[in-house]
């Protein structure tokens, strides 16, 4: 680390004593200390308005288990919402639900290795006593847990389940590397989900004893970010929090890291589920100590570390279009792994059958950047497109959302991130980037690269195409290729000018204002329809979406697969002279994107803008619809390195669940596509380009939505529409297009087997009829859902232990036919199936005869309410529900509400009742092939 830091300001021609000067803390939170060693932090904030983050952040995790005690850590972050001193039994959730805070999206908890976070998320701020509540339910997380037998056995068999459903490939693996790259050290088998013999086994005192260890106020952080008074809830927090007992005689929190090695370590793990071959090479360096990382040297430290990664990933994004690439991603990026351990790692994703190429070419290129180090085109590239992202994010300084600003608080608590402010970064980062040389990047990355503490792992799929190199092989290539002299890379030149000759603009025809949704919209004179939506809830955020009638229903189905293919096709081909590589080029230091999409029922394009990139983005619009390109090879490219991407997708099992699904529920339609290999032979290049085209022939029946910072009446803003969006050319307009859809008729129930590594049954449920599309109907299926959701948290999660979560969800559609659909999916041990199946039917039909209790429908109706606000202020949510004005007649903003409160527990149980009389009850089950 000294050596690193030498080199570091040596080539900053920094003295060395100004790498202890400490970066400042921003003056809009108040951070402290109680006496007895609790921390808090605390900042005013209105994003959103009237609503608050409530954090505690605890410096504990799965490291500090006992042998006895695996999967602990993340037992006791469950039993939180099961029991505690001021809120019994379920008293957390039901208290918050009461009031619109919902349980999993709002309150809700992680475990990791080192670190347990819970939250209470947008939790409303317009009494006095809700504040009080929030912050009595951190206490209780903090000290207060009941942990009670009964609740402890009730939770062993969720947490089994959740074991069970999150026992995917990738975490396996990710567990089986863990035990050989970190073997020997505390990192090796300290899993947050943990051992489940241990899970159903443990005795009640082993989780209490963990607890009582480790959850003390030295440990621990509050962080309360949102809409407050600060000095009033600084007060609260030392009157509350100050009287806990400091944590005596329970010994100090061990810092553990991972043991030095001379030699590589070379770790392998395989599963047949696993869709990719990931290769890694770890360089392990010891920590920065904590002051280092929070001084100046420290930041400066980090923008280099970002400029490096950026600049490979320019390297790699350019290699990858090669044909003949061995890999699919690639990168390089340092991270903090362990209390005491950094990582450089750099991590590639191969072609399958070309594992060992994609080695071979991992550290060629690590071994590149040690030899030559960096050109000083890719450094000015890297410095203009980070200072345009620090730019952005000070412009956006005072729209940071609540959570934002509290998840970096517990990143300072947890990792000692620096919190200087972004006033402070911005300033900082603008003096810093020119003095930064492609000698001084260049010497910090070779520092890096070290022969000692390596470790080499390959994860991939169990099959005899993956062919990973042995040890000897590894060796042998990392001897030969550290051996090798390659040449150094060349300078560029970049091109930066999107459009050579500006094309003649149009005109405004016509101007209206929509009072109720406060949105201006101009007729253009080749017919093209705009509307502003101004909005302050971001100050440098410009949103578009636009869109038209047509889509895929438009095309035959020999014509089908290459529509759905072709925003994939087009977006990989580049526009206008520039190719796919050189475009990102060209949009350096440039914050604007527009992408495309053809759906079943429209076309349109989506992007975003800063508002200095506003022209940038409206000219990429205008190449879109004018300035399509050709090009073969990188067609050719693109679905090579698509095949690659889905050749094991067949066999995992969630891939094959839901294909099995959608076919089954579109009645086999041959115009459901499953996307597979099968499905890329069918693709047609010139019909691709062909429909592509036609669909954006002209843009006389889009409407092109701009939400965000914008003002239509400024005169730039209006001369910029017309000349990108006015200019292009005039057609004829379509309306919608109905191809039949099939959905099954009565009781339709399928069961299948499949291969997967552990047992498990994934249950797919729908109850279907046809329904009118009005607001009433609407909203009573989206109170069914949410109302289903609070009863099967309790009757299948809680009391049977038998799934980790049931996903429910109401809904009524338009399009293609007006359609009630109440969805519900979960994952259960086969011994449950039976047993859930019957309560989730119960559920139903007790809902149905008997209505929700007072309970539930009010949590459900505060849950909509407080949703509704939020999402009000966002711009986002307006850009979607304009859309949807525009498509099908829905005003949000006039009708929303007053849908919400014309609901009733009766209106309820008459929708569902409607549901239940058709007799559509559609099943789907897969089950473990034995």
């Amino acid at each position: 680390m000294k050596h690193l830091f030498s080199v570091l300001f040596l080539a900053l021609t920094i003295g060395m004593s100004a790498q202890n000067i400490p970066t400042p803390i921003d003056n809009s939170v108040r951070k402290g200390v109680l006496p007895n060693g609790l921390t808090y932090y605390i900042r005013h904030n209105q994003q959103p308005k009237e609503r608050c983050e409530f954090h505690i952040a605890q410096n504990v995790g799965s490291i500090l288990e006992r042998e006895d005690q695996l999967g602990l850590a993340h037992f006791l972050e469950h039993m939180a919402f099961n029991g505690s001193k001021n809120f019994p039994d379920k008293g957390i959730i039901n208290y918050f639900e009461k009031i619109g805070v919902n349980f999993g999206g709002n309150i809700n908890a992680y475990t990791s290795i080192d670190e347990t976070v819970y939250r209470l998320s947008d939790v409303p701020t317009y009494r006095e006593g809700i504040l009080d509540s929030a912050l009595l339910a951190l206490y209780d997380w903090s000290c207060a847990l009941t942990l009670a037998d009964s609740e402890i056995d009730k939770e062993r068999g969720v947490i089994v389940a959740e074991w069970r459903t999150t026992n995917s490939p990738s975490r396996r693996l990710f567990t089986e590397l863990y035990k050989q790259m970190y073997a020997g050290s505390q990192y090796e088998n300290r899993m947050p989900i943990g051992d489940t013999t241990i899970i159903k086994n443990f005795t009640y005192q082993a989780l209490r004893d963990y607890y009582h260890k480790w959850y003390g106020p030295d440990l621990q952080a509050i962080v309360v970010v949102g809409d407050i008074d600060v000095d009033k809830m600084e007060q609260k927090i030392k009157n509350l929090f100050g009287k806990i007992p400091a944590r005596t005689n329970r010994g100090e929190r061990p810092m553990y890291g991972l043991l030095p090695n001379k030699e590589p370590i070379i770790a392998v793990a395989t599963d047949k589920e696993a869709q990719n071959s990931v290769i890694q090479l770890q360089f392990k360096h010891e920590a920065m100590p904590n002051d280092l990382r929070l001084s100046v040297a420290g930041y400066t430290k980090t923008v280099i570390d970002n400029i490096i990664s950026t600049i490979f990933s320019y390297r790699f994004e350019e290699q990858i279009l090669d044909p003949n690439a061995s890999f699919l991603q690639a990168y390089v990026g340092y991270d903090h792994r362990t209390k005491s351990t950094d990582i450089v790692s750099a991590v590639i994703v191969a072609k399958e059958g070309k594992e060992k190429e994609a080695f071979k070419h991992l550290l060629t290129e690590v071994q590149k950047a040690v030899q030559h180090g960096f050109t000083n085109s890719e450094l000015e590239r890297a410095k203009t497109d980070i200072l345009n992202s620090y730019e952005k994010s000070y412009n956006e300084r005072n729209t940071n959302r609540n959570i934002t600003l509290a998840q970096e608080y517990i990143r300072n608590y947890i990792e000692s991130e620096p919190i200087p402010g972004i006033a402070w970064e911005y300033d900082f980062v603008k003096q810093l980037l020119p003095m930064l040389t492609t000698k001084a990047v260049s010497d910090v990355f070779s520092t890096y690269i070290t022969d000692e503490n390596l470790i080499v792992a390959f994860q991939g799929a169990d099959k005899p195409e993956v062919v990973f190199p042995s040890k000897t092989e590894v060796l042998a290539t990392m001897e030969n290729v550290k051996n090798t002299k390659f040449d150094a890379p060349k300078e560029e030149v970049l091109v930066t000018s999107l459009v050579d000759k500006t094309p003649k603009a149009g005109k405004v025809k016509k101007r209206t204002v929509s009072n109720s949704l406060g949105t201006t919209e101009w007729i253009l004179s080749n017919g093209a329809r705009v509307v502003f939506k101004p909005t302050n809830f971001k100050q440098d955020e410009i949103l578009l979406n636009a869109f038209s009638w047509g889509g895929t229903n438009t095309v035959s189905l020999a014509d089908l697969h290459s529509a759905y293919f072709t925003s994939v096709i087009i977006a990989n081909n580049g526009l206008g002279k520039f190719s796919y590589l050189d475009l990102q080029k060209a949009l350096t230091g440039k914050i604007a994107s527009v992408s495309i999409s053809i759906s079943d029922d429209t076309e349109g394009l989506s992007g975003s803008s800063s508002i200095k990139d506003f022209e940038t983005m409206l000219q990429l619009i205008y190449l879109n619809f004018q300035k399509p390109r050709r090009d073969e090879a990188a067609y050719n490219t693109t679905m090579d390195r698509y095949r690659n991407f889905i050749i094991n997708r067949e066999k995992d099992p969630r891939s094959i669940f839901a294909d099995s699904l959608s076919a089954k529920w579109s009645c086999h339609d041959e115009r459901n596509l499953i996307f597979n290999t099968a499905f890329l032979e069918k693709v047609n290049y010139d019909r691709a380009l062909a429909i592509y085209q036609q669909r954006f022939a002209s843009a006389s029946d889009f409407t092109f939505v701009f939400t965000g910072n914008i003002n239509p009446n400024d005169k730039n803003t209006e001369k910029l529409i017309t000349t990108w969006i006015g200019s292009l050319p005039k057609g004829k307009t379509e309306k919608y297009t109905a191809q039949p859809n099939c959905t099954p008729k009565g009781k339709v129930s399928s069961t299948f087997a499949a291969k997967m590594e552990i047992e498990n049954i994934k249950n797919a449920i729908r109850y279907h009829t046809p329904m009118q599309y009005n607001w009433a109907n609407s909203m009573n299926m989206i109170f069914i859902g949410y109302i289903l959701d609070y009863r099967y948290m309790e009757s299948v999660r809680e009391d049977e232990g038998g799934s980790y979560g049931v996903g429910v969800r109401g809904s009524l559609s338009k399009l293609p036919t007006e359609q009630a659909m109440l969805r519900i999916q979960f994952d259960c041990h086969p011994e449950k199936q039976k047993t859930l199946i019957n309560i989730i039917h119960e559920e139903i039909k007790k809902l149905a005869k008997d209505g929700p209790s007072d309970v539930d429908f009010n949590k459900a109706k505060e849950g909509m309410i407080k949703d509704y606000a939020e999402n009000i202020a966002q711009n986002g949510y307006w850009s979607s529900i304009i859309e949807t004005y525009y498509l099908y007649g829905r005003n949000y903003i006039k009708d929303y509400r007053n849908a919400i409160d014309a609901v009733t527990k009766e209106t309820i149980k008459n929708t569902l009742q409607q549901l239940l009389d058709s007799g559509n009850v559609f099943e789907m089950f897969m089950f473990q092939e034995k």
